[in-house]
């Protein structure tokens, strides 16, 4: 702990070379406006968004050169109601984001900040756009479970990597923001309402002093005692979210006194591969897809979103599934990288009819024939689906497709409590003084196991609450 506040100790990381040039090292100690701890998604958008607000900003990232959860995400976020939206024919608007979500969440929504988020996002789009040049899109093809419209948007070609890397060279380059990269953090400490961060690098030490700090680390996915703590139930699945994801900032915040929420909430992914390197992304089943398990039985409603899907295909013998589609969902897979990936590593089977694909993949042909011939009779409308499922899309036909996947955890939803400014609250709802929190420290837009995790719920927190905790910061 450093003298006259409360310091909590972060995990220790080797240094590593980084072309980032270091913060002026003449008296060891840097007074800035706003600390940033962290440098994922909600990390940089904040130290931008403070920068263009005239605030000088410290970055420090201990884990810069390790892939973050934006950098192995889809980079997808909504904004209902932007102006790229609009241009591109779609109606669409903050409250009817609101009104999917509390749909798709029910009464595990996180009302202190799902309605300043809808309404932040648009402004986020026009901030990257005009005071960012972002090469910015929105990506009116790609359909997501639970949207009642196309509202993702990313940079051009859409990717997290492409939207990472793009967020770190505008940060890189801002002349206000300053990085720390790799860097150990040896102590954040409280003093009043600003924070001394304390830090080496085995070159130099020093100490960043600042009135505001926004926390901005990953959750707690890759904290075994955290996920023991909990999320039991997920504590086993595989983690394919970023090993960034220590949990170092929200034990920073428990340990000033911070309230913490929806801690088990986490969103799963239903359609990683085994191994977690690729997936196929989350809109296969919209286009038709089914399920089945080992003996080709379906044992799902395919349509209930990616995270909930999690479960139930771990629940399957040996935690695996066979997703079966056909060539003309593949054609509607284009604006999405994660499954043009999967196809390049070879994880996509192709045959011309059932009984092939049935004996590439292993499972018993009359069991896949006779689940793929139930699925088709539903969605002509000639029987009903005594799993659940509504919409089929339309029926699948050759030539075939399929896969396996497992279920996964990507990253936890549960985290620091704030409002929607992104002030870290106590107990009793009280703001931390200088205290700010986004991204995946904070606590998510829904909670409650993997079924509230509507898509793009992640950087939509991350980018909104940031944006808006730096301005937060520049009117005080």
């Amino acid at each position: 702990p450093l003298a006259a506040g409360v310091g909590i100790a972060l995990p220790v990381h080797a240094r590593r070379r980084t072309g980032v040039a270091p913060m002026n090292r003449a008296a060891g100690r840097l007074d800035v406006d706003l600390l940033v701890l962290g440098a994922g998604a909600a990390g940089m958008l904040g130290a931008l968004r403070a920068a263009d607000r005239g605030l000088r900003v410290a970055l420090v990232d201990p884990h810069w050169s390790t892939p973050n959860n934006l950098a192995i995400s889809g980079g997808l976020f909504p904004a209902a109601g932007s102006r790229l939206q609009a241009a591109a024919g779609v109606v669409d608007a903050p409250q009817r984001w609101l009104d999917d979500l509390r749909a798709f969440a029910g009464d595990s929504v996180n009302e202190r900040i799902a309605a300043p988020v809808a309404h932040t996002l648009p402004r986020v789009v026009d901030f990257l756009l005009d005071r960012c040049g972002a090469p910015l899109a929105f990506l009116a093809d790609v359909a997501a479970p639970g949207h009642a419209v196309p509202r993702f948007h990313c940079v051009s070609p859409p990717s997290g990597r492409a939207l990472h890397d793009w967020l770190r060279q505008a940060v890189v380059r801002r002349d206000r923001v300053q990085v720390r990269a790799d860097a150990v953090v040896d102590a954040v400490a409280r003093e009043g309402s600003g924070v001394t961060l304390a830090w080496h690098d085995g070159q130099a030490d020093g100490r960043i002093r600042a009135g505001a700090v926004l926390l901005a680390g990953g959750g707690f996915g890759g904290n075994v005692a955290l996920l023991a703590e909990f999320l039991p139930a997920m504590a086993a699945a595989l983690h394919i979210g970023s090993p960034t994801n220590d949990g170092s900032t929200l034990t920073l915040a428990r340990g000033w006194g911070a309230a913490l929420a929806g801690m088990d909430g986490y969103q799963g992914q239903g359609h990683t591969h085994p191994g977690g390197r690729t997936r196929l992304g989350m809109s296969l089943p919209l286009h038709g897809a089914i399920l089945v398990d080992r003996h080709g039985r379906r044992f799902v409603r395919e349509d209930v979103g990616p995270s909930a899907l999690a479960a139930h295909v771990l629940a399957c013998d040996g935690g695996l599934a066979l997703e079966v589609f056909d060539a003309i969902a593949e054609s509607a897979m284009g604006s999405h990288s994660a499954y043009g990936e999967a196809r390049a590593a070879g994880r996509i089977e192709a045959a011309d009819d059932l009984d092939a694909l049935a004996a590439a993949c292993g499972v018993p042909a009359h069991a896949l024939r006779e689940s793929v011939e139930a699925a088709a009779a539903c969605a002509r409308g000639e029987r009903t689906d005594p799993l659940g499922r509504r919409d089929f899309a339309r029926a699948l036909q050759p030539p075939w497709r399929a896969s396996w996947v497992t279920g996964a955890l990507a990253h936890t939803q549960g985290g620091i409590v704030t409002d929607g400014e992104g002030r870290v609250l106590d107990a009793v709802g009280r703001p931390l003084p200088g205290v700010h929190a986004a991204g995946g420290c904070a606590a998510g837009l829904s909670g409650r196991g993997g079924d509230a995790y509507l898509p793009g719920n992640g950087l939509a927190q991350s980018f909104a609450l940031a944006f808006a905790a730096a301005d937060a910061v520049a009117r005080r």
